[in-house]
């Protein structure tokens, strides 16, 4: 099985304005994987004052608050009303398919998402597809002037300038100064968006690391497209050995930091074993075996999985080990140890967990 799991920093602009942000991904040349197993990952930067048009996609996503902040706007075609929310550094939001929406950096330093999820393949594979509402490539450009003006009870000269008007702008603008935006409504937030940063760990260990999770409990509007958390690690420690138990994949970006990753695939054959780096995108087939090492200084990384339940089979230490559940004279068989070594390890695996902090040995 020669399977592509690792890539480099996103290497394809879809958009890119000078002083105001972008729009990247990555190119099935450097990661067939994602159109192989419908997967999607896209990066958005935007610059103070930038602000990314109103825009629908055809496939649900999840995106987290690698830096910054942004107030976004979303519309939901079921109700045509809309919600404004303010987004900060660590928060995730799940984006349905069709919602639409639009984001505009009110801050005075860069704000930088990443949305990571399933993509629907009868569009572009492996990237997100979907309708600008505004600007030269909006959909008002692709009607002709006849059926603008007749559905906005519009003259054919008001139509016109309607439609030049759009042809002279980006996707990404940049909104003058001054500008009244909608106000954000903090009411709202906190039932679209889930802070994993500031969120109660599911793990936490001393010197080790945090493992923060946010599913269809903490977030409802999680269900139709997936979970996902955010590993921190410290300098040296590790996370796993971990696999997902049911049929999901996940599919992570590095957002701060550097490490090494390997996965085992079946008969013990390793699928990957590199190096990663802040930007970079990893891959974990369902039922593969993976841990995470951090360098020194660190790494933190999030993760979506395409399941509406968290299931992992625990590999490390920790009291939800399959190690700790296996009965001592299976063990014994099993790793061809004698009682006393058996003991041993068994005492050791109740010690430890799913992070473990930099060997002292």
């Amino acid at each position: 099985m020669d399977l592509i799991l690792a890539s480099k920093k996103a290497d394809k602009t879809m958009m890119e304005v000078e002083g105001v942000g972008g729009y990247y991904g990555w190119s099935n040349s450097q990661f067939p994987l994602l159109s192989q197993k419908k997967l999607a990952a896209g990066l958005l930067l935007l610059q103070p004052h930038g602000f990314s048009q109103p825009y629908y996609s055809v496939s649900s996503k999840i995106g987290y608050v690698c830096e910054g902040e942004c107030i976004v706007g979303l519309i939901s075609p079921e109700d045509s009303k809309e919600e404004v929310i303010k987004l900060q550094k660590g928060d995730a939001l799940p984006l349905t398919l069709k919602t639409v929406s639009w984001w505009y950096n009110d801050g005075d330093s860069e704000f930088k998402i990443i949305f990571l999820g399933e993509y629907d393949d009868e569009y572009t594979p492996g990237e997100y597809y979907g309708f600008c509402l505004a600007g030269f490539i909006g959909t008002l450009n692709g009607f002709s002037n006849e059926f603008i003006a007749k559905s906005f009870h519009m003259t054919k000269t008001e139509s016109e300038k309607l439609i030049k008007d759009q042809s002279r702008t980006n996707l990404l603008i940049k909104i003058n100064e001054g500008t009244k935006m909608p106000h954000p409504c903090n009411k709202v937030k906190h039932k679209v968006v889930f802070n994993l940063d500031s969120a109660k760990p599911c793990v936490e260990v001393k010197n080790g690391g945090v493992l923060s999770a946010v599913t269809c409990r903490n977030l409802p509007l999680l269900g139709g497209v997936g979970l996902a958390n955010r590993v921190v690690l410290e300098s040296g420690a590790l996370f796993g050995p971990i696999f997902t138990a049911d049929l999901s994949v996940q599919l992570s970006y590095v957002t701060k930091g550097s490490g090494r990753v390997q996965i085992v695939g079946p008969l013990r054959k390793v699928v990957l074993d590199t190096k990663v780096e802040e930007g970079g995108l990893f891959f974990v087939p369902k039922f593969f075996p993976f841990v995470v090492e951090a360098d020194e200084g660190g790494m933190e990384f999030f993760s979506v999985i395409t399941s509406s339940k968290q299931v992992y089979g625990e590999l490390s230490g920790g009291k939800k080990s399959i190690w700790e559940a296996i009965s001592p004279s299976v063990l014994e068989a099993s790793l061809n140890m004698t009682p006393d070594l058996t003991a041993y390890f068994k005492s050791k695996i109740a010690k430890g967990a799913v992070i473990s902090p930099p060997s002292t040995i």
